[in-house]
């Protein structure tokens, strides 16, 4: 009895997709006959039942670039204290003590509180020279400082040593996220006439004419700014912000041509 209850399902799914795959291979058509796939574009109908593909669109693709530059008005400074000790708790209080007393002396310089934020913080024990002794713990506590004082930017790094930092690893000088974005529509709109400046040049060139656009890309943005290490080695800290700064777009940008 069971044999053939399983015997009339299997009979029964049989059926079901023979039906299945009759009415994909209708839909669809066979490959090599019609050329077709589900995904494909279908056919046009045309005069005398004659099947015509749609015309591809002919095109110029160029790559435009637009570079404008600004004197940067916001500055980041990387700094901190690290502290050793033979216990972590220990370690952690120096640490907390240093960095507090380092975090007073920024505000003291009318830093706003909100733009000296923590940007890495680590503990962990340091070993004998083979690994195999623990002799103690490390704490580093990193801040991240902004200032659109840029030009007081070694007196901070000054106060802040004064105060207990012992570490400083670097000064970038940037922009504001205001001036950021209005010096990015320059360099874009200047890519952007630079890309069909150039596809213009072409088409003449070839004797055909530019009649729109079939797509336009932004496919890289390089924003690089002025870094610089800092060596805590005299006071004060000579800390001299750059002229310029670069701003770059490269947008791809594809024309239709006839």
């Amino acid at each position: 009895m069971r044999e053939r209850i399983a015997y009339g399902l299997i009979l029964v799914l049989a059926v079901a997709l023979a039906g299945v795959s009759g009415y994909l291979f209708a839909l669809y058509g066979r490959q090599g006959e019609s050329g077709t796939y589900p995904y494909a574009v279908p056919p046009i109908i045309g005069g005398q039942g004659q099947i015509t593909q749609p015309a591809q669109l002919k095109t110029i693709v160029v790559t435009g670039f637009g570079r404008t530059f600004s004197k940067p008005d916001l500055a980041e400074l990387r700094l901190g204290v690290m502290t050793e000790a033979t216990t972590a708790t220990e370690a952690l209080t120096k640490n907390a003590v240093s960095t507090d007393q380092v975090i007073k002396a920024l505000k003291a310089l009318g830093i706003a509180e909100e733009r000296i934020e923590t940007s890495y913080f680590s503990l962990h024990p340091r070993y004998s020279t083979y690994g195999r002794t623990l002799i103690g713990f490390e704490v580093i506590h990193m801040l991240k400082v902004t200032t659109t004082n840029i030009d007081d930017v070694g007196r901070i790094i000054d106060k802040a040593v004064e105060a207990g930092a012992n570490r400083v690893d670097g000064v970038c000088f940037i922009f504001t996220r205001e001036r950021l974005q209005e010096l990015n529509g320059i360099a874009r709109r200047m890519a952007v006439e630079d890309a069909k400046s150039k596809a213009e040049v072409i088409a003449n060139s070839l004797g055909v004419k530019i009649v729109g656009v079939a797509y336009a890309v932004e496919e890289a943005y390089h924003y690089p700014y002025y870094y610089m290490g800092v060596e805590l080695v005299a006071l004060p800290t000579p800390i001299m912000p750059p002229a310029e700064v670069g701003i770059t777009v490269i947008v791809r940008v594809a024309y239709i041509i006839e």
